[in-house]
């Protein structure tokens, strides 16, 4: 370090006392340090002066619950909704329950012929009651959701009334006909009445009201489903439980036969008859159950493409409807 800055010292012509006050400088500084080093422990490290540590404060994160004023109420239960929901799936557990009943009586009274067919007749009797009342609640259903005249002639009225600029004329047409497609367009119209008092753009209210008619076609399509799983179930297990009998016959007739000497002929023909009588009551429940499974769904998938396809002719009279306001 000396030698350097006695090298830049003669490069810079200064004089020879500034060069030996240099040095004296410099061995001071020394003179110091090592002092320094003295004091310190073996393991300590010296701290430059001119460096400031911080230490961050640490944070702690406290969770309080928000004042009365601020918190968010849940909307309170409604009693009457889950009421009558409860009521409207009860009826099919009662009518169970009464054809489970029902079909134990029938087949304890019944002909000799159909009673040898053993106790599985009596679930298979159930069946086809259980059956019967979901065709009948089906039938009563789909002629409601239906309405009063037919969807082709409902849906030409109203998309003349649409084009006519008649919206009340069309909600009117909606509150006479009923059904699932009035009840559906008449949730769009509303909901198209509504943005008219809001300041939205063409896009934003034909969006609104395909919301709307997209909520109310989501609520009516499981009401025309409801217990159409009970007929595809009926229709599998008919089958299965009249195999079930059948085996079972069988097992008593071979059981009969296996006796050493004569067969015993009544035990023989006993497990044969249980054995005819439940394939027959299977066969007969399970081909019932497949012709209605189907033809309800049918029925179904032809109320929602109607319904879809209203909807979509709607939505599109309104769209040109707004376009021509909007050009005048």
């Amino acid at each position: 370090m000396v030698v350097s800055r006695h090298s830049r010292l003669l490069k810079g012509n200064l004089s020879e006392a500034h060069l030996e006050a240099a040095i004296q400088e410099r061995a001071k500084r020394l003179v110091e340090q090592g002092r320094l080093k003295a004091q310190m422990g073996p393991g300590e490290r010296r701290v430059k002066p001119h460096r400031v540590l911080s230490v961050r404060p640490k944070h702690r994160l406290v969770i309080q619950p928000l004042p009365p004023e601020e918190r968010i109420v849940p909307p309170p239960e409604d009693e009457k909704a889950r009421r009558w929901t409860v009521r409207g799936q009860l009826w099919i557990w009662l009518v169970i329950a009464g054809a489970l009943v029902t079909g134990y009586f029938a087949w304890k009274f019944s002909p000799e012929q159909v009673h040898n067919g053993g106790p599985l007749v009596a679930a298979l009797i159930a069946l086809f009651i259980i059956l019967v009342t979901i065709v009948v609640e089906r039938m009563w259903t789909l002629r409601g959701a239906k309405g009063r005249e037919p969807l082709s002639s409902f849906a030409k009225k109203l998309q003349a009334a649409i084009q006519n600029n008649d919206i009340e004329g069309a909600l009117d047409l909606c509150r006479r006909q009923r059904g699932a497609l009035a009840n559906v367009v008449q949730a769009g119209l509303d909901g198209y009445i509504a943005t008219q008092s809001k300041e939205l753009t063409d896009d934003e209210r034909m969006e609104e009201t395909r919301r709307a008619l997209e909520e109310a076609n989501a609520l009516e399509t499981p009401l025309l489903e409801r217990n159409l799983v009970f007929l595809s179930t009926i229709a599998s297990i008919g089958t299965m439980v009249g195999l079930t009998g059948t085996t079972y016959g069988m097992i008593r007739s071979f059981a009969a036969m296996s006796h050493q000497g004569a067969p015993d002929a009544t035990q023989l023909a006993l497990g044969i008859s249980e054995a005819l009588v439940n394939t027959f009551g299977g066969l007969v429940t399970a081909q019932v159950g497949i012709v209605a499974y189907n033809y309800f769904v049918t029925r179904v998938d032809n109320y929602n493409y109607m319904m879809d396809e209203t909807v979509y002719e709607i939505l599109q009279l309104l769209a040109r409807k707004e376009k021509k306001y909007v050009a005048s």
